[in-house]
């Protein structure tokens, strides 16, 4: 069916019915472990396992004994690859240490990551080579599921030491005429964080700007200012004793979405890596 497209299409080259290439395709299933095609509205589409699988079995014409190794690899984990696509505030340090787990975990796999604005997350993921992207994002692509992987707090970032550090929660008062160091003004975050500071009537000083959340965070633990950034990065920085983080009040909600090509099912170890995403993102949020 990889080759011809269709069942209707692989039954006529063997020479059989429709009803027994779909029995094959099942057997072949049940003894492999693993799906080997989704639908995807009326078309059936090969998963990653069955293209790696079709692969060997096409390239070395392997026998019998072969083709159950390759089988055995794919579902144990002991081959394959992953692509992943990350927004900066998760590819400078969260992802690397999800990849660090799960490359530990399963050393048979191996992954990649490019990190990319997360519009290009969406248009990497739309070329449909890329398994799995993370993004913050509102626009949508044909070629690309998107659905929330964390909702979380955007968190104020303050100086090791300093005065409005003793406060469990910050208002939008506390930053009124205080030096603060902004998101460049092309990201949207930082037209929320503008209203969420004009709504309490602050005015800070800008005097800075950056595009990154880490490079905001590297400015503020040097003592240029006050600023408001997103939830992972201001956990990751809080945690090293560099910067000291709050909660804002009230709450400005931030979204971490995952995307995934809308052709295919995401692969066993795209699954099993979205595990790892997730407990990390417990591990360091929920606290």
């Amino acid at each position: 069916m990889i080759e011809t497209g269709t069942v209707t299409a692989a039954a006529h080259l063997l020479n059989t019915s429709q009803p027994s290439v779909s029995r094959m395709i099942a057997e072949l299933e049940h003894a492999a472990g693993f799906s080997l095609f989704s639908r995807v509205g009326r078309r059936v589409v090969p998963t990653t396992e069955a293209l790696a699988l079709h692969e060997e079995v096409e390239r070395s014409f392997v026998g019998l004994s072969g083709i159950a190794r390759v089988i055995e690899d794919i579902r144990d984990f002991r081959t394959g690859s992953l692509t992943i696509a990350g927004m900066p505030a998760l590819a400078l340090k969260f992802l690397p240490d999800v990849m660090t787990e799960f490359i530990a975990a399963e050393p048979g796999i191996t992954v990649s990551l490019r990190t990319r604005s997360s519009k290009a997350v969406l248009q990497h993921l739309g070329s449909q080579q890329f398994d799995l992207g993370f993004a913050s994002i509102d626009t949508d692509h044909p070629g690309v599921m998107r659905r929330p992987i964390r909702i979380d707090s955007m968190r104020a970032v303050l100086p090791p030491g300093h005065e409005l550090a003793e406060k469990s929660r910050l208002a939008p008062d506390d930053f009124h005429d205080r030096s603060f160091v902004a998101l460049g003004q092309e990201i949207v975050t930082r037209t929320e964080t503008d209203a969420f500071l004009a709504a309490g009537g602050a005015r800070p000083r800008i005097v800075a700007e950056a595009q990154l959340s880490a490079s905001i965070c590297e400015l503020v633990a040097g003592g240029v200012g006050l600023s408001i950034v997103e939830p992972v990065t201001a956990a990751i920085f809080a945690r090293t004793g560099r910067v000291v983080s709050r909660p804002l009040i009230p709450e400005q909600p931030f979204r971490y979405d995952l995307l995934t090509p809308a052709t295919r099912a995401p692969s066993r170890p795209a699954a099993l890596f979205l595990e790892f995403v997730e407990a990390r993102f417990a591990a360091l949020l929920d606290q």
